[in-house]
């Protein structure tokens, strides 16, 4: 009898999660959904995101801390929010699908003749350096083929020669990123796939930016009560992200609704299931503006930072059919450890996967104020990161629920 009773708690345990599956979707689709803007810097949605979650908070009856649920900062933000027009000889292209524009790209209109060198070509190199030389006229747009604002060093060359062109084209060929800008570049620019601008003669964009001073936005804190009170466990994730740039929305599904639905199902799970330290849950903004709502956390501290015993930042969960990666594990070679052991002995996910240090995400300040943390993100899914196709129907949630188990296991272990 005490057998089956056991083996009837542990079944139980394992559904408690596998019912709560359909309440990180719910997250998920309302983190998504059009309501919140892309939880971004355009029509507030990045705050309206922010009262969502503050109120599921309460929902979940975690606990204020410091009698709040908000830490409150701001910072410089570009945006694009009116309606832009791309023609390609005399062709329309969609913002978002078919090009994108730099997030740090001011106002412009006008139509410009197009001139192309191809950044792969060492030959065409030589020839743009030629052509900066001698210097572009104001109606004429540089279509750099292969080349990014991250991979050249050609918006420096003009400046060098005190010569620029009217418009900059940088190409991909199999993808378009978006990011966030909290300045505002000299020379307006976009970036397209290659396809659909190689032998094309001219272009015509109208766009115009809003650069924001002081955006203010929300770190949302809540805690749960555990059995020890000499030091913590915390869990974080950012839920902000791109918004939107003009009619083009990018929801943010994987990167990083998922992680936030995670962080919500652990905090209704011991919020329900007393854990054994007092644990806090913080949900950072202003991530994918270069993670300053975590350094803003870290500079002004809302408890001392020297009594977490363990801190797990959890990003990218929408799906891992490939296992998970442990950032910072090697620091944290211990903890590392520990979750792989139990991953071994249970069988949760395909593999635990361990790297060094980065500045990837928003364990890495506390990190290096000496806070023993690792960042987790999942390994698999379709490809999906900063554009529009990362919605909520597009996450797979291949092993969503062991890794919750997982975590749950660790951290009952720690």
């Amino acid at each position: 009898m005490k057998k089956i009773i056991l083996i009837l708690g542990i079944l139980a345990a394992n559904c408690l999660y596998a019912q709560d599956i359909e309440y990180a979707k719910s997250m998920v689709d309302k983190l998504c959904s059009n309501e919140m803007q892309g939880r971004g810097y355009v029509n507030n949605g990045v705050n309206k995101a922010a009262i969502f979650l503050e109120q599921e908070f309460k929902n979940l009856k975690l606990k204020p801390i410091n009698k709040s649920f908000t830490q409150i900062y701001g910072f410089d933000v570009n945006t694009h929010p009116t309606s832009i027009k791309c023609q390609i000889d005399e062709k329309a292209y969609r913002v978002g699908y078919e090009f994108i524009v730099n997030a740090a790209c001011p106002s412009i209109t006008g139509k410009f003749k197009l001139i192309h060198f191809n950044w792969k070509d060492s030959a065409d190199k030589l020839l743009l350096m030629n052509k900066i030389q001698k210097g572009f006229k104001a109606n004429e747009a540089l279509v750099l083929r292969y080349g990014n604002e991250r991979s050249t060093h050609i918006l420096d060359s003009f400046e060098k020669y005190q010569t620029q062109p009217g418009f900059v084209v940088f190409t991909e060929e199999k993808k378009i990123t978006h990011t966030i800008a909290r300045e505002v570049n000299k020379i307006a620019s976009i970036t397209i796939f290659d396809s659909l601008i190689q032998n094309k003669e001219s272009l015509l964009i109208e766009l115009k930016n809003e650069f924001v001073d002081v955006f203010k936005c929300k770190n949302i804190m809540g805690m749960v009560k555990g059995k020890s009170k000499d030091s913590f466990i915390v869990y974080t994730a950012h839920y902000d992200h791109l918004g939107m740039q003009a009619e083009a929305m990018f929801p943010g599904a994987s990167d990083n609704a998922s992680g936030v639905s995670m962080i919500l199902s652990l905090a209704k799970y011991y919020a329900k299931n007393k854990p054994n330290y007092d644990t806090y849950f913080l949900l950072f903004s202003g991530e994918e503006a270069g993670l300053l709502g975590s350094h803003y956390f870290v500079d002004y501290p809302t408890f001392s930072l020297s009594r977490i015993k363990f801190l797990m930042n959890i990003d990218i969960m929408g799906n891992a059919e490939n296992g998970i990666m442990i950032v910072n594990g090697e620091a944290n070679k211990q903890k590392y450890d520990l979750m792989s052991s139990i991953n071994n002995q249970k069988k949760y996910v395909p593999e635990v996967k361990i790297r060094g240090k980065a500045a990837n995400s928003d364990h890495y300040f506390f990190s290096e104020k000496g806070v023993p943390a690792i960042f987790i993100y999942s390994l698999g899914g379709q490809g999906y990161y900063h554009d529009v196709q990362d919605r909520a129907e597009n996450l797979l949630y291949t092993n969503y629920e062991n890794v919750f188990r997982l975590i749950r296991d660790f951290t009952d272990q720690l």
